[in-house]
């Protein structure tokens, strides 16, 4: 009786956190850029403005963002869809996302990227960069 009682217990546990994910959307929601390259997107952009001899706000002025997490941004829909906001080159790009456990693929024009979901953060490899978005 004992085990019975563990093993519903354990199932209605199970059946809590599900339902718990379902109604927080799991992955779906807005996440901004976080990091490239192991370097945070302040960083970044600092740097590319020293390089371009203005200052980081300047840069992020001719960008047409407030923030550098904001230079490229990613919306998961709970409905599968996704949108990419590259700001800083004024398109907005539709596709797709689908989960598999913690990996999460988005397809844009035909090419997938993947990404891994652990806690609010998306990460991808994208051939030798490594892109790291937050949740918001």
């Amino acid at each position: 009786m004992k085990r019975i009682i563990s093993i519903v217990s354990i199932t209605l546990v199970a059946l809590m956190v599900a339902a718990l994910l379902v109604a927080c959307g799991g992955p779906a929601g807005k996440y901004v850029v976080k990091s490239i390259d192991g370097k945070s997107v302040d960083d970044v952009i600092k740097a590319q403005a020293e390089a371009s001899g203005v200052s980081a706000d300047e840069l992020l002025k001719q960008m047409n963002v407030e923030k550098a997490e904001e230079i490229v941004t990613l919306e998961l829909k709970s409905d599968g869809s996704v949108i990419m906001d590259v700001k800083m080159l004024s398109t907005k790009m539709e596709g797709t996302w689908k989960q598999d456990g913690d990996n999460i693929a988005i397809t844009i024009d035909d090419q997938t990227a993947n990404f891994t979901l652990k806690g609010n953060e998306l990460s991808s490899e994208d051939g030798e960069q490594k892109y790291i978005f937050v949740k918001k």
